[in-house]
């Protein structure tokens, strides 16, 4: 799972721009197509290597598959790839445009944009080193992947968070045990406190107002806590495990799931798979494990930590601490006074207005990059560089509107360095 950028975001408005003046539907981002997208054009940026054939000699249809892309039934694929150097302007956007010229003025390539049977797209941005024809270039390269099927899509919503739905289940009487009728096949039984054991069929497990200890099976289960301080854990399948009110501890396992802490004070492990997990109200703790998770605090201070994967990490509001560790995350502290620390990979770090005093606390200058949105910086660019960026003995200031400040720690970091790995979006 990759969450796009804000500069992939802005091709795919592009592109949907495009699809509407010819009166077609908008494409949503899904995740598994901007994880191959990605890949692929850092591959080819590290192998010197411009072409469809990738990795291995994988099709594109292969990495779509491969990023965990469902497809099943009735479903196709396309790809588009392209490069241009690397100008100056604002941020990508300038190459990202003539970029997406370039596609429009190519009749193949416009023609995968213009499908009318495309439903989903992802897109992968990188800028590196490029050799082609004895000749080395700075280039930002493009892969965009198209796809639709009748499977499941796990759709990036357009804030970057995952939305997650509540059970609409009958409501039971606590206490009283009680099977529910089939739905979608599975199978719902509503609980009241103690011990409960899971079956490998995929249950339904709801609790009443108690501290309930819940084991599910290896199925695709879905967990609803209660009121209590529950222990909640999945286990095998792509399991839903909602802890709703209490203190809650909810344990992903293995698969995709999706878990929401839901009121208090929560302890939430994704453990293995691709995992979107959310803490909700209170002052929680959570943990991605293995895998690309995409992982929200909420109204609380929370602790957010990515641990392995290509991770996305939001604070929202709360003085928040965000730890993306392994692999190449994006970490978006949003309101509040937050800390972030990307670890080691190529780490993007998003700012907007009204996000607080944020502390970067191990920006790599080489690696990393940095997206601020323009309403966050109420000047011209030019101006936004030259006035608002300044070196300190500890670091390196960005002054934003409404006091709002980004703080870059690093007694040897300078303000130029800053500067090179800034996008305005």
């Amino acid at each position: 799972m990759s969450i796009a950028s804000a500069a992939e975001r802005y091709f795919v408005s592009l592109v949907n721009a495009s699809r509407a003046s010819y009166g077609l539907d908008p494409l949503r981002i899904e995740t598994a197509l901007n994880q191959s997208a990605d890949a692929h054009s850092a591959w080819m940026l590290s192998a010197d290597v411009f072409s469809h054939t990738g990795r291995g000699g994988s099709s594109p249809t292969d990495r779509m598959r491969a990023a965990g892309l469902d497809l099943d039934g009735r479903w196709m694929t396309s790809e588009n790839i392209a490069y241009r150097s690397v100008t100056t302007g604002d941020g990508l956007n300038d190459d990202v445009r003539a970029l997406h010229r370039m596609f429009m003025d190519s009749p193949s390539h416009r023609a995968n944009i213009l499908n009318p049977d495309v439903e989903v797209i992802g897109i992968g941005l990188k800028v590196g080193d490029f050799t082609r024809d004895n000749q080395d270039y700075k280039v930002l390269m493009v892969t965009q992947n198209f796809a639709a099927t009748d499977g499941d899509v796990d759709i990036d919503y357009s804030n970057g968070l995952p939305r997650l739905p509540l059970p609409d289940l009958a409501v039971t009487q606590p206490g009283r045990a009680a099977w529910l009728p089939h739905f979608d096949g599975q199978t719902y039984l509503s609980a009241p406190s103690g011990s409960v054991r899971g079956t490998s069929r995929g249950d339904d497990i709801r609790l009443g107002g108690f501290d309930t200890f819940v084991r599910a099976g290896s199925g695709h289960d879905w967990i609803a806590g209660g009121n209590g301080d529950d222990t909640l854990e999945g286990q095998g399948g792509n399991d839903r495990v909602l802890g709703q009110g209490g203190n809650d501890r909810l344990v992903g396992g293995l698969g995709n799931d999706l878990m929401h802490g839901g009121n208090g004070d929560d302890l939430i492990l994704g453990k293995d798979g691709n995992d979107r997990l959310t803490g909700g109200a209170g002052a929680d703790l959570v943990y991605g494990g293995a895998g690309n998770d995409r992982i929200a605090g909420g109204s609380g201070d929370d602790r957010l930590v990515g641990v392995g994967g290509d991770d996305y990490l939001a604070g929202n509001d709360g003085d928040d601490r965000l730890e993306g560790r392994g692999g190449d995350d994006t970490l978006r502290g949003a309101a509040g006074n937050d800390t972030l620390i990307g670890g080691a990979g190529a780490d993007s770090f998003i700012f907007g207005p009204g996000g607080g005093v944020d502390r970067v606390a191990d920006f790599d200058p080489i690696e990393d990059r940095v997206m601020i949105a323009r309403s966050a910086i109420g000047t011209s660019d030019a101006n936004f560089i030259s006035d608002a960026i300044r070196e300190t003995a500890g670091g390196v200031i960005v002054e934003l509107l409404d006091a709002d400040r980004i703080v870059f720690v690093g007694e040897s970091l300078s303000a130029q360095d800053v500067t090179n790995a800034i996008y305005l979006v």
